[in-house]
């Protein structure tokens, strides 16, 4: 009698591990399917630090313009008509090199002093630097920005 309730122990046992096995795996698949959905759908926060190649490469702290100085997507990433775009917006676009600024600002663009680059990220950078947030200006001085 002993015997079959040890019997019991081992099924019961053999049982239960499978169960855990079964529910761990059942788990992961969930989870993986939830980071994945994240990654597709919504806006995802953008790299905290960029590097913009170039000549002279510069870098951008997203996260510090963001919170730091309260700038909003729009400020930098607008639409053909100069009007803000949302991260909501940002994220829709059918790939992320569309939101690039070569995309509309090249050869083509009707502002010649626009087409470039380094045009385009001076002229935005150091109209807000110089004008400042909350009191506060930010740095205009090329090494400020651009890396050694």
């Amino acid at each position: 009698m002993g015997h079959g309730f040890h019997a019991k122990l081992e099924n019961g046992g053999f049982v239960m591990r499978t169960g855990i096995v079964a529910l761990s795996a059942v788990f992961v698949i969930g989870l993986s399917v939830a980071v994945m959905a994240g990654e597709v759908g919504g806006p995802q926060a953008p790299a905290k630090e960029i590097t913009i190649d170039g000549k002279k490469p510069a870098r951008f702290d997203h996260q510090k313009h963001m919170a730091v100085a309260g700038v909003s997507c729009g400020q930098c990433h607008h639409d053909a008509a100069y009007q803000p775009l949302s991260a909501e917006a940002i994220a829709a676009l059918p790939k992320a090199r569309s939101i690039l600024c070569v995309s509309c600002h090249n050869e083509g663009f009707a502002k010649e002093t626009l087409r470039q680059r380094k045009d385009i990220f001076h002229a935005r950078c150091k109209e807000c630097h110089t004008a400042g947030v909350g009191g506060k200006k930010g740095p205009t001085k090329c090494i400020d920005c651009h890396l050694k």
